[in-house]
């Protein structure tokens, strides 16, 4: 992520409106590499469903992933900082 660690505490090494919230969501490793929606690692064989269960939603469940992503990209920490200074004001 974007902050450094010093003497004085953690500050930002990039300014709020060039920190999204994908960049937070990558910094904390929320999601390893299996993905967001990680199931059903042994289904059994002889099950019709869980033989078939990734053919049938694996693509679909990364084409959410990845539009869930693509939308944190254009969410900054600077919009919630100025959402949180109009709410007080809104008080």
């Amino acid at each position: 992520m974007s902050i450094s660690q010093g003497k004085s505490g953690i500050s930002l090494t990039k300014t709020p409106d060039e920190i999204t919230f994908y960049d937070v969501y990558k910094a904390v490793d929320s999601v390893k590499d299996e993905g967001l929606f990680h199931f059903h690692e042994n289904p059994n064989p002889e099950c019709p469903i869980g033989r078939n269960i990734h053919k049938a939603m694996d693509s679909k469940l990364k084409r959410v992933q990845r539009c869930m992503e693509d939308e944190m990209r254009k969410i900054t920490l600077a919009d919630v900082m100025t959402n949180i200074q109009n709410e007080l004001k809104n008080e």
